[in-house]
């Protein structure tokens, strides 16, 4: 059994026998004699700044013993002493050795609105959620299925509690979606095996509308992962162990609270790529507008080549979820590899005749590879069949002398039966004035511009890339996809 199955298991006991110690009635009756009115935990976390969910946690089965002795009140005290937005109390008591008098007593200690962090199954912990006088809930999307998951929202929103809704996957995100969530935590860590990614709320992210409330859940140790989260637009954390640990949480706290991200929180275009980048101003421009993938040309007969150890100088400092792409014209695919691995990249973009064997080979390395085709029509679909659905299509025109869009402008609506097939991306004479009609008559769901922002070849414009990011954030045409060009998060 995975750590998740046994906790629910367990869970589901204790369930059991809360409801033959007081039953489903009676706790309901408690609720409803609440007479405190739930403090706001949604709105603490949208007041501006950088806005801290800070978790009392004495033990967890990764971890083990954390802090056994932890002091609810006094912690509680020094999390708001700090300049925490927010509390989160674990009352899971077999995995987690918490309980429901934890959130009492911190709750007790300071005015911030509370969450109550547990594995919420039953209505019963919702209605007892009430009576312990939390302000919100914990929701995970992936241990109930839907009618439950729509069951529990719905009565936490009618009993006055905020609810965070906390997603993992791709298929997770979706049912967020749908239940209509607004408040929505994406966990860096894997319930199932206790794994951290800390990267995977950036991807996540880019997945829902810009009026849902992102929180990054698990993993936050440090304030560079913080200065890394608020880069992707990301401004609100669920931070735990790191600060229970902390000699000084106090200090540590104010000085999470005052940071400052080092890009703009511009919203996010993750599937817009710029390609052709030589210079490290540009890159860093780029991303400082929201661009989720930047290109680094290594055909050598290009005026935009550069070199790997070039590429990888052009995109040092960014953030982690901003795309770095190679671009590669019959290249070897170990001499690719040894090129993604000097540059750092993330993703091979292939131009030239390079087989399916190639593909493959490539796709096993654990990069995002995206294959070009210069076809339209029935020719695009049938080639387009051949290639492995791991791997992503870039489609273009396929015209002039090097690899690329050649600035020529085409049909684009030629590619689109391909959208019902599968995502792709469009390149080809794409400028900041036809990208918006390029992508609706296309139904591409990510586009690759290079020449149509540059002051000439390998020279890029900032005001055009700026024009170009301003045309696509207005109808969000490449939005509500998995991030085209970064490698899905289970590679």
């Amino acid at each position: 059994m995975t750590y998740l199955e046994k906790i629910l298991a367990s869970k589901r006991d204790e369930i059991a026998r809360a409801k033959a110690h007081t039953t489903r009635a009676q706790v309901e009756r408690l609720a409803a004699a609440r007479r405190d009115t739930p403090r706001g935990f949604a709105a603490a976390l949208n007041a501006s700044g950088v806005r801290v969910i800070a978790e009392l946690k004495r033990a967890s089965p990764s971890a083990g013993d954390i802090r056994p002795d932890l002091d609810p009140a006094d912690l509680a005290r020094r999390y708001a002493e700090g300049g925490a937005a927010a509390l989160s109390v674990l009352t899971e008591p077999a995995f987690f050795k918490s309980s429901a008098d934890d959130l009492r007593q911190a709750r007790e200690a300071v005015a911030l609105p509370v969450l109550r962090k547990d594995f919420i199954l039953d209505p019963y912990q919702v209605y007892e959620s009430v009576a312990l006088n939390a302000d919100a809930i914990l929701l995970i999307v992936r241990i109930v299925d839907d009618d439950t998951l729509h069951a529990l929202y719905t009565l936490a929103c009618s009993l006055g509690l905020d609810v965070l809704t906390e997603v993992f996957d791709e298929e997770d995100a979706a049912r967020a979606r749908a239940l209509g969530a607004t408040l929505v935590g994406i966990n860096n860590r894997d319930l199932a095996r206790f794994s951290t990614d800390t990267t995977r709320t950036a991807r996540l992210a880019a997945l829902f509308p810009p009026d849902v409330s992102i929180v990054a859940l698990s993993g936050i140790r440090t304030s560079d992962d913080i200065r890394q989260t608020l880069a992707c637009g990301i401004r609100r954390f669920l931070i735990g162990e790191s600060l229970v640990r902390q000699p000084d949480p106090v200090a540590t706290l104010r000085a999470w609270t005052t940071l400052h991200p080092s890009f703009p929180l511009s919203p996010m275009l993750p599937n817009l790529k710029i390609c052709g980048i030589t210079e490290h101003a540009t890159a860093r421009f780029c991303a400082e507008m929201g661009v989720g993938a930047l290109g680094a040309v290594f055909y050598a007969k290009s005026p935009r080549y550069v070199t790997p150890s070039q590429a990888r100088a052009l995109f040092e400092g960014l953030p982690g979820h901003v795309a770095r792409v190679g671009v590669f014209a019959n290249c070897l695919p170990d001499a690719m590899l040894a090129a993604a691995r000097e540059a750092r990249l993330t993703t091979l973009q292939l131009h030239g005749q390079e087989s399916l064997a190639d593909i493959r080979s490539l796709l096993r390395s654990g990069y995002r590879v995206i294959r070009t085709l210069s076809a339209t029509g029935d020719s695009l679909l049938k080639i387009a069949q051949e290639i492995p659905t791991e791997a992503g299509i870039l489609v273009e025109c396929g015209q002039g002398p090097l690899p690329g869009g050649n600035a020529a402008v085409w049909n684009w609506a030629e590619a689109a039966p391909l959208a019902a097939v599968r995502p792709f991306a469009l390149a080809g004479g794409l400028t900041p004035d036809n990208i918006t009609d390029a992508l609706r008559g296309s139904r591409a769901a990510a586009c690759d511009v290079s020449s149509g922002v540059e002051t000439r070849p390998g020279v890029k414009n900032h005001d055009a890339i700026q024009k170009l990011v301003n045309a696509l954030r207005k109808p969000a045409v490449t939005s509500g996809i998995q991030p085209f060009w970064l490698p899905s998060p289970n590679s």
